[in-house]
């Protein structure tokens, strides 16, 4: 049965795909009933399969092992027991191919196979108490000589010596057995050998495996990575045209100027001046100190979306493009954090207080007009769905309640998520900064459709442009 096992799984490693699951027997039940100083356990299987069984002391266990069995993943793993033949059942998957069954017993060990049952096949082990199933041994005869009431003369000896052929059967039969146990330890010699064979290819198989997967993983990682610096480098390129035409546009506007003043002998320059004023007046964000605060970095990924998206890197994406816009507005902004890190100078080994202390002293000591510390939500429930402000309502409470609404508003009308509204909180960062403050949760990181705009280029920047249109309205 091992060679047939063996020849198959060797046919199937040839063919460039391992698949155990449909040649082998399973597992799928763990029975026992108590008897009167035995245990019975029925282990129930279906197909084909072979067994061996050995014991281990300290503590004194009997363990056998199923061969082409895999254990059904409904079927018990550990089962306590109150018994005096056992104290344990244990049920696992030895390897690909073995399903291992240990129980903890110092009884005597029956074995033996049954068809029929529930799933086809049983395995029936029985666990005898030799304290309540002993019989007790018939008295052996006395040693000790009798004396001899007839008198002892060689015609009267009755000692019957053994015959040569009787000799001789009793050698051959110790030949007979002496052949048949070395026979019986060659095959179990040769079965190990077999299985050791099977699962060393197994785990070569599921290396190389292994190896072309990893391989894969970061080609597409390594084209990925290209595919966002070739966008990024066409990006820039196309922003460094638009300024030089921008640049061209104004150097021919002022040329044109000066010309119509030397022809007429008006100056012209005053107009446009007061244009220049009423453009700076618009820009309602000029002189403003922003602090942006990228919730999380470092070591510290907080939330995982589940597709493995992580809210450090969501909150880190959108305040750079957030930093962008505003100061392409005439305001001034501070960052907490510019790339993946811890904020306080004790790095990892800060505890959570020092690190949330660490950005809140950015904004402090630089006096930030405003400050927004941007994170993503989560909840158990992948259904939880929406954009949420929160403020802290003694520190410049009206003014942070104003600053949470404006974002919170401006985001759902750019991601079109669901409001769950403007809230007050205690969270450390807006309690201890000293200017109007909030924290926006930009959306629900644990479900699906919001994960996906989060990380999404396009997705980044409306959360982007969110923040940066209540920013306006706040200051508007």
């Amino acid at each position: 049965m091992i060679r047939k096992i063996f020849v198959s799984l060797l046919l199937i490693l040839l063919a460039g795909s391992i698949n155990y699951a449909s040649a082998a027997a399973r597992l799928q039940n763990v029975r026992y009933s108590q008897n009167p100083g035995v245990l019975r356990i029925v282990l129930d299987l279906t197909g084909e399969f072979e067994y061996k069984e050995f014991y281990v002391e300290n503590p004194s266990r009997v363990v056998i092992d199923i061969q082409n069995a895999v254990v059904d993943a409904n079927a018990p793993k550990d089962i306590r027991l109150n018994s005096p033949e056992a104290k344990r059942i244990r049920v696992g998957q030895f390897n690909a191919t073995t399903a291992r069954v240990v129980i903890e017993s110092i009884a005597e060990v029956k074995t033996f196979v049954l068809d029929g049952g529930p799933s086809g096949a049983r395995l029936v082990v029985d666990l005898i108490d030799p304290k309540k199933n002993s019989t007790p041994q018939p008295a052996k005869p006395s040693t000790t000589p009798k004396p001899s009431t007839q008198t002892t003369s060689p015609s009267t000896n009755t000692t019957v010596k053994p015959s040569a052929n009787d000799e001789k059967k009793k050698e051959e039969e110790r030949e007979r057995k002496l052949k048949e146990e070395l026979e019986r330890k060659e095959k179990a010699e040769r079965e190990r050998q077999i299985e050791a064979e099977v699962e060393r290819r197994v785990k070569a198989e599921l290396e190389r495996k292994e190896k072309a997967e990893k391989l894969e993983r970061e080609r597409k990682a390594k084209e990925e990575k290209e595919r966002k610096e070739k966008e990024e480098k066409e990006r820039k390129a196309k922003e460094r045209k638009e300024r030089e035409r921008k640049e061209k546009e104004e150097q021919e506007k002022s040329k044109k100027r000066k010309i119509e003043s030397h022809d007429t002998g008006k100056e012209v320059d005053a107009p446009f001046s007061e244009v220049d004023n009423d453009l700076d007046k618009l820009m309602t964000l000029k002189g403003k100190l922003i602090a942006i605060d990228p919730g999380h970095g470092g070591n510290d990924a907080g939330a995982i979306g589940p597709s493995g998206v992580m809210e450090k890197t969501v909150t880190l994406n959108v305040a750079l493009e957030l930093e962008k816009m505003l100061k392409a507005h005439g305001a001034e902004v501070i960052m907490t954090r510019r790339t993946d890190k811890t904020v306080s100078p004790k790095g990892a080994s800060a505890s959570a207080i020092e690190e949330l202390q660490a950005r809140c002293d950015i904004a402090n000591r630089a006096k930030a007009t405003i400050f927004i510390s941007i994170h993503a939500d989560s909840f158990t429930n992948a259904s939880a769905r929406g954009t949420t402000g929160y403020y802290y309502s003694q520190t410049e409470g009206q003014a942070s309640i104003k600053l949470a609404d404006c974002i919170r508003k401006a985001l759902c009308e750019q991601i079109r998520t669901p409001s769950r509204g403007t809230k007050p909180c205690n969270f450390y960062v807006v309690r201890n900064t000293d200017m109007p403050a909030t924290l926006i949760e930009l959306a629900f990181i644990s479900n699906h459709e919001e994960e996906k705009i989060m990380s999404s280029k396009d997705g980044v920047l409306k959360c982007a442009q969110g923040i940066f249109d209540g920013i306006e309205d706040y200051f508007g």
